[in-house]
């Protein structure tokens, strides 16, 4: 039952960091809900941040096709997932949290950094590595579902951290397995609900919709292996 899996982090509280909504231009919405109802589950408190800025683009789900006379922010967007209780980027404190975790979905590919479009050049945002570098200065968690490992695989390269371990799924996703290694990072296969737990680096991933037929229930499973490998790291 949930309530014998509650966790006692009563006074630690968790940043979530969301990228707009929607799995094609912002934050994978069946994964970044799934990872906040795991969360609590666990008993974990958390406060939701997106950057105030625009999207990268603008996707139709329905057609896969750019609109491109349309204009959205993140932080706006990502409120529709987090029903309005959200914070811009630049207020995330890494003092006032335990850890910090990155849904998926493709916002996280190109808005929080520029991977999407330059691979293996890729780059963080600015408003992203100031939030979140000073969460792996002090080596606190830190976790991330489906591609948006990616980001703190740049993260880990703007640290100078060479060895970090994360997953990307089974590593069809050749392309992006390849950019983190070369970044200095390690891919570890996994299968759907798994996770990948890094305890010399205090890194979890999981890979959720990394695997293109994953079910809602392969992705919450995976929401949960994130959240479960994110408080074994908190309670180290």
């Amino acid at each position: 039952m949930v309530a014998s899996q509650t966790i006692h982090h009563k006074n630690e509280r968790l940043a979530v960091l969301l990228a707009g909504c929607g799995a094609k231009d912002g934050s994978e919405i069946t994964e970044a809900v799934g990872l906040l109802i795991a969360l609590s589950q666990r008993g974990l408190k958390f406060d939701c941040f997106a950057p105030d800025r625009k999207t990268h683009d603008v996707i139709d789900h329905l057609t896969s096709k750019v609109n491109a006379h349309e204009s959205r922010n993140q932080l706006h967007e990502a409120a529709r997932i987090a029903r309005g209780r959200i914070q811009p980027i630049s207020e995330l404190k890494a003092g006032q949290y335990a850890a910090v975790v990155l849904a998926g979905g493709f916002g996280a590919a190109k808005n929080l950094c520029n991977y999407a479009f330059a691979g293996a050049d890729a780059r963080l945002e600015d408003d992203v590595k100031a939030a979140l570098l000073p969460f792996i200065e002090n080596h606190k968690p830190m976790g991330a579902l489906c591609i948006a490992p990616v980001v703190l695989a740049l993260l880990c390269r703007e640290a100078s951290i060479k060895g970090a371990q994360f997953t990307l799924g089974d590593g069809s996703a050749k392309d992006a397995v390849a950019a983190i290694e070369s970044w200095g990072a390690k891919h570890k296969p996994t299968r759907p609900g798994e996770a990948c737990v890094d305890k010399t680096h205090n890194l979890v991933s999981a890979p959720a919709y990394m695997f293109d037929d994953a079910t809602p229930a392969d992705v919450f499973a995976s929401a949960v292996a994130l959240v479960d490998g994110l408080t074994s790291l908190m309670s180290s």
